[in-house]
């Protein structure tokens, strides 16, 4: 009986080992998720505000008959109450006007530091029409 314990506690010794570096490699790659999480939610969050903005401008009529500037300046107050202030309209929005169209097309990519010289790049591109 005392031959089967030692072999057991002996076992069981071994298997807490490779246990141990299983659970270090799960914490870290947890860790990673949770980082990666941390830095990606809040730019997919800012652009989905900014395209909620959008397609709310599309369902109010008289937009499209407003002059580029005006347009910009419309959706610049309405990003602004959604706490969205570092947004540069005048380089990532476009509007595109056609012959019985105008589309407010919205295209830009942010870069994510993640440490050193590794980055993320998102990359948004999204277009709505406007009513007359």
């Amino acid at each position: 009986m005392t031959n089967r314990m030692n072999s057991k506690t002996l076992l069981g010794k071994r298997g807490q080992r490779g246990s141990m570096a299983g659970v270090v490699l799960a914490l870290l790659i947890v860790a990673s998720v949770i980082f990666l999480g941390a830095r990606l939610t809040p730019v997919y969050l800012d652009h989905s505000t900014i395209v909620t903005v959008m397609q709310k401008m599309s369902q109010e009529s008289d937009l499209a008959l407003l002059n580029d500037a005006k347009i910009r300046e419309t959706m610049g107050v309405r990003l602004k109450i959604n706490n969205i202030r570092k947004f540069d309209l005048k380089e990532n929005l476009k509007i595109s006007r056609g012959a019985n169209r105008v589309e407010l097309v919205l295209g830009y990519e942010i870069r994510i530091d993640l440490f050193a010289n590794l980055y993320l790049i998102a990359v948004f591109e999204n277009k709505v029409p406007l009513r007359d």
